[in-house]
């Protein structure tokens, strides 16, 4: 669910209202596919729904399946094919081909609950499901990163991770734009500077702001591999502690600002520290890539891509 909206929260208020609900989940693509697999779209017995499975092209029909899964108790399978015309009345390149699992839910559903509770704790959650029966478990033998269809077996396998989480150190210019761009990206964003004066609710609004020194806000969070930091002071009396709390730790994307030579004196500072240079090499230093940017919000595109390419080859390994 890395890459997806966060559904089940939602979804389980609905059960909890005892809504009568079905979830049909992207399990299959082919061609430009508008949502991944794995995109989920909740749906009530009124027509209401929650999410997308394909940006508006098939949403219509699934919701007359969701009904009819409803209604009947069934799951189902459904085969639908994007056309270019249709992929173009929403704004889309070129059509392609989804393959949509729709099942019914109620509120004896537990498996909903607990995934909203792994969801909170930030816990991964593998699950199985058979295609034909709609039966579910969770199965923590998968070994799989990313959700897949099993032809063989007609079953699903959904890997929903926690929300990709931004760490920003440093209340600059640059923060103000990376926040706006990450928050698009769906990114949980938390701001840390110890300097009150510079992290404002006024300069960053709506953002979560810790006017703490990094290692101790740190420290307060579970670090995983879907956490994401980024150092933007140039200081290292802010930007080093930082670094030695996440470089010994499993955590995913590293970035620090600053040119090539600031960033060998970082390296040189914390070699000295007892890292090591493989320790070292998980910092991308200088930050962002490689589009000659000059403005903050350039800068800000150049860290951003940086991080959605970090994600995209260490979830396709």
């Amino acid at each position: 669910m890395s890459e997806l909206d966060d559904i089940f929260t939602p979804l389980s208020v609905w059960l909890k209202d005892k809504k009568k609900v079905a979830l049909a989940t992207v399990i299959s693509t082919w061609g430009s596919s508008p949502r991944p697999v794995g995109g989920q779209m909740a749906i009530d017995s009124n027509g209401q729904i929650i999410g997308s499975v394909s940006g508006g092209c098939i949403e219509g029909a699934v919701i007359t399946e969701g009904i009819n899964s409803i209604n009947d108790g069934k799951t189902r399978v459904k085969d639908y094919g994007i056309t270019n015309d249709m992929a173009w009345e929403v704004g889309l390149a070129c059509g392609g081909e989804l393959k949509v699992l729709i099942q019914p839910l109620n509120i004896e559903d537990e498996l909903v609950f607990h995934i909203v509770n792994n969801i909170k704790k930030r816990e991964l959650t593998k699950v199985k499901i058979n295609c034909l029966t709609g039966s579910r478990k969770i199965d923590n033998s998968i070994t799989n990163q990313l959700s897949y269809y099993d032809k063989q077996k007609n079953e699903f396998i959904h890997i929903i991770d926690p929300k990709p989480r931004l760490f920003i150190v440093g209340a600059v210019h640059i923060a103000q734009a990376l926040i706006s761009i990450a928050r698009t990206a769906d990114f949980e964003i938390i701001l840390i500077d110890p300097r009150e004066h510079f992290a404002t609710q006024e300069r960053f609004p709506n953002c979560k702001i810790l006017n703490e020194w990094p290692d101790e806000a740190l420290s307060n969070f579970t670090l995983d591999q879907a956490t994401h930091l980024v150092t933007l002071t140039h200081d290292p009396k802010i930007d080093d502690p930082a670094l030695i709390h996440v470089l010994k730790r499993n955590i995913g994307y590293i970035g620090s600002l600053g040119s090539k030579k600031t960033h060998q004196k970082r390296c040189d500072r914390l070699l000295h520290l007892n890292f090591s240079k493989n320790d070292l090499s998980k910092i991308h230093g200088p930050i962002g890539l490689d589009i000659r940017a000059k403005t903050p919000a350039e800068i800000a595109i150049s860290i951003m891509g940086e991080i959605v390419s970090f994600r995209r080859q260490n979830n396709d390994k």
